[in-house]
């Protein structure tokens, strides 16, 4: 098993900058490619010459590919070719709304109908002869399940969840209610614009409101936000809502997670404010293959927290994959 030592929350914003930067950007080529109906999606590569499998990195709501950079670097130095996409109105990949702060989505079949041209288009032709895993955090945990599920595992053999958007929570309000109201909201010409609890980027967002352990990592990425706008998608709009209200009952569907026939790892944050723990566990058990691991002192952001716990959780990772 790779063995894979986690950066140090002391000095650890020197060490992004002067260690993993620069490693990263060895083997790192990145470009746009065209999505499944037009307009442009970013993506990145990191290729080694000696690679022994390709890792995917499906990044989550409001994040981009380069969020993860810490942990293509783990990847990458385990020995794995990386690939990560900006999923459309996120990161520097097309905006489809008229705010940028605000994610708007005419269907979530979009995002995976993008993610298998993207495999189609660009990693399966760098891959040929490597197995594939998918590494897929929160809303990329959604796209990732669509996939296997619409594709029946289609080029992947194993896959990774960590805290997947199987159920979103919605701040306290029923998910029929929800629905119903997200879904006039869209009816009378609302769709685009924010949900009515968003409240735009901020600035000056705290450690402690965030979905992260680790205020190191945390204050990290936040000065990558502040510095640059396309870091700066924030709110969900009402269709977006809509949407992730409509994707439950199909990842939920007892025959559709029938034909995930590969290993699934769900890896889960002990506290996590963002999505429903209890319907990870009703997922897992429909899986045919599938395990769930919980993360004691834990956020949404599993890939966010003290060095002990992602040292736990990298290593849980490569047993999986490797096993």
């Amino acid at each position: 098993m790779s063995v894979i030592k986690v950066l140090s929350e002391e000095n650890y914003a020197e060490n992004m900058k002067n260690i993993v930067e620069p490693y990263l950007e060895k083997y790192r080529y990145s470009d746009y490619f065209s999505s499944y109906r037009g307009g442009k999606l970013f993506y990145n590569t990191f290729l080694r010459d000696d690679a022994k499998g390709t890792v995917i990195i499906l990044h989550g709501f409001t994040e981009s590919s380069e969020k993860f950079f810490e942990m293509t670097y783990y990847f990458l130095k385990a020995g794995y070719n990386v690939f990560s996409l900006d999923h459309r109105g996120h990161g520097k990949s097309l905006r489809e709304g008229d705010d940028p702060e605000t994610v708007y989505l005419r269907s979530f079949d979009d995002y995976v109908k993008d993610f298998r041209r993207f495999f189609a288009l660009i990693v399966e032709p760098q891959s040929v002869g490597l197995p594939c895993y998918l590494y897929a955090h929160s809303m990329g945990g959604a796209i990732a399940v669509r996939y296997l599920q619409d594709y029946r595992c289609e080029g992947i053999d194993k896959c990774v969840l960590t805290a997947p958007m199987i159920s979103a929570k919605t701040h306290g309000l029923p998910h029929s209610v929800t629905t119903v109201l997200t879904s006039v909201l869209t009816c009378v010409g609302q769709g685009m614009k924010r949900v009515p609890t968003g409240k735009g980027f901020n600035a000056n967002r705290t450690w402690e409101e965030s979905n992260a352990t680790s205020k190191d990592r945390f204050d990290y990425w936040q000065a990558k936000r502040v510095a640059d706008r396309d870091y700066q998608a924030s709110d969900p709009s009402n269709k977006w809502t809509l949407e992730a209200m409509k994707l439950i009952p199909k990842i939920m569907s007892r025959r559709n997670c029938s034909r995930i026939d590969i290993p699934v790892l769900l890896c889960q944050a002990e506290e996590d404010g963002s999505v429903e723990n209890p319907k990870h566990n009703e997922f897992v058990k429909k899986l045919p293959d599938g395990r769930l691991v919980w993360f004691r002192d834990s956020r949404h952001e599993i890939y966010l927290s003290g060095s002990e716990v992602l040292q736990k959780y990298l290593d849980t990772i490569f047993e999986f994959i490797e096993g």
